[in-house]
């Protein structure tokens, strides 16, 4: 009888053990496989590009990351990089493809239902990008225009919420949505101002408006899950970052100031 009543209970112990199991937290599997992988832009300068020189990752966030990754494990040698978009950076952190993001990523409640932020690193604004001979001078000339913005950004519903009445035109990445701009397909394009003064540098013929539509606050993207070990290291890590003076010297080196 107690043979019997001995193989009826080891199989709920071993089931059991396997539900209450915990999976690896984010940190500590960047300790284990001694890598840590993040979502970059290739397409946001100065933040996020490709140098075609050498083809490698350059830029404020790729820099950001490459303090972070030798904080945590010794060396910047030890990252890999994958290229995000607007469009897929969220799903990129919630699946676990990448550790994390950083990628001119604003801090909203909405993100935030999925995703976990670092405190924030950097903080831009939001404005519109015309042509020069253009009659719009401000956010309030738009009233019934065509605005370009790049889809997953929150450049829609903060001019929604200034001017009502305009009509959106999406694409995937920054450098179709002005080239749309240029083509005459709309007539502002809309995103933050630091992504928008690269443009307008290489481009003579345009101008941003004055004052901005929003105030957008760049923080890493994690993972949530129940372990906050990634999100205390990567704070404190920032933290430091603005204590030691290497934000400001950040901010020098990509012309930011």
């Amino acid at each position: 009888m107690k043979k019997i009543i001995s193989l009826l209970i080891l199989p709920i112990f071993l089931f059991t053990g396997c539900t209450f199991k915990k999976s690896m937290s984010t940190y500590d599997k960047i300790i284990k496989n001694d890598t840590l992988v993040v979502g970059v832009k290739t397409d946001t300068k100065p933040f996020g590009f490709i140098n075609e020189k050498t083809g490698k990752n350059e830029g404020y966030d790729v820099d950001v990351a490459k303090y972070i990754v030798r904080d945590l494990l010794g060396s910047e040698d030890k990252i890999t990089f994958v290229s995000v978009t607007p469009n897929t950076r969220l799903e990129a952190v919630t699946s676990g493809n990448v550790d994390m993001v950083i990628a001119t990523m604003s801090v909203t409640p909405q993100r935030q239902l999925l995703i976990d932020f670092s405190v924030v690193y950097y903080v831009a604004g939001q404005t519109a990008v015309v042509k020069k001979s253009s009659n719009i001078n401000t956010f309030h000339d738009l009233k019934n225009k065509k605005v370009i913005i790049v889809i997953g950004t929150t450049a829609e519903q903060n001019i929604k919420r200034v001017v009502p009445k305009v009509k959106i035109l999406g694409y995937k990445t920054y450098e179709e949505a002005f080239d749309a701009l240029k083509k005459g397909k709309g007539d502002a394009f809309i995103t933050d101002d630091t992504i928008l003064s690269d443009f307008v540098y290489k481009n003579n013929d345009y101008k941003m408006l004055k004052g901005k539509l929003s105030i957008e606050p760049y923080a890493i993207g994690l993972k949530k899950d129940e372990s906050q070990k990634l999100k205390q290291a990567v704070d404190a890590i920032i933290r430091r970052m603005n204590k030691d003076g290497t934000l400001k010297y950040l901010n020098r080196k990509w012309h930011m100031n």
